[in-house]
């Protein structure tokens, strides 16, 4: 396991400043910690599949555009 995260450590080194910032966004992912869904959570996520099934989605364009971005 050293071996592999010397390795790791050595790689990064090499990457560019956008690829480490593209990698920084996977690994803090994988590190964060494992939570179960609550009953009201997976219930709200239901809906929203069912809202997405039925059409009722909005752009991410037309979300961008009200924030200003």
């Amino acid at each position: 396991m050293a071996n592999q995260r010397e390795l790791l450590k050595s790689l990064v080194d090499k990457l560019t400043d956008e690829q480490v910032q593209a990698l920084f966004v996977i690994v803090e992912s994988m590190a964060w910690e494992t939570v179960e869904a609550t009953p009201e959570e997976i219930g709200i996520i239901k809906e929203s599949q069912e809202d997405i099934k039925a059409g009722r989605v909005v752009k991410a364009e037309d979300v961008w555009r009200d924030l200003g971005i």
